[in-house]
């Protein structure tokens, strides 16, 4: 069973909780990548996990983490600071197509401000770092973020444009530029 059939398993376990307050699912693609999310609401915490695969790059990474929230969701600003656990399978030497594995622990946050005067438009961003420091394996360092302009269109479903970049530093030098560009995408909150 590769990284990507364990992510896809793990996300579905998840998805079973039934001690979520609310949940909200969401895939973006393009023509090289296809990223899917899940956030669990627990009150004052959430559960996140996700998968991302780069036909391009071949590789795949998967992440599971736990974020602080602010619980007041009746304001204009929302927000979540926490830790990500990751997982990178990238193929690192395409001459003899193995694949190698590194693990980061990353720390960040993410945002949201829905706009007063149009409240069916939203702002996102969200941005995670691994120093060398929490990072396991070959890797040196690795960052990623991404902005997203939603529109809500329906009470429990958004759609939106993205753009963001996944990179990957590894101790070599080399580096891995994952989901890198504009992609676009829906949410869905059960």
């Amino acid at each position: 069973m590769n990284l990507t059939q364990k992510a896809l398993l793990l996300t579905a376990g998840i998805l079973g909780s039934s001690i979520v307050h609310a949940s909200s699912a969401g895939v973006s693609l393009n023509n090289d990548t296809v990223k899917g999310d899940i956030d669990l609401n627990m009150g004052a915490f959430g559960v996140n996990g996700g998968v991302t695969h780069n036909d391009d790059e071949n590789t795949s990474t998967a992440h599971i983490g736990v974020t602080v929230e602010d619980s007041d969701t009746s304001g204009p600003l929302q927000a979540g600071l926490g830790i990500r656990f990751y997982a990178i399978d990238a193929n690192l030497d395409s001459d003899t197509g193995n694949d190698d594995l590194s693990l980061a622990l990353a720390l960040g946050g993410w945002y949201r401000y829905t706009l007063p005067a149009a409240n069916r438009v939203s702002i996102y961003g969200s941005v995670y770092y691994t120093p060398e420091v929490l990072a396991l394996s070959n890797l040196d360092h690795m960052y990623t973020y991404e902005f997203r302009a939603e529109y809500m269109t329906m009470r429990n479903a958004r759609i939106y444009v993205r753009y963001g970049k996944t990179v990957t530093v590894y101790e070599d030098n080399s580096r891995k530029e994952i989901d890198k560009g504009l992609s676009v995408g829906a949410t869905v909150d059960f």
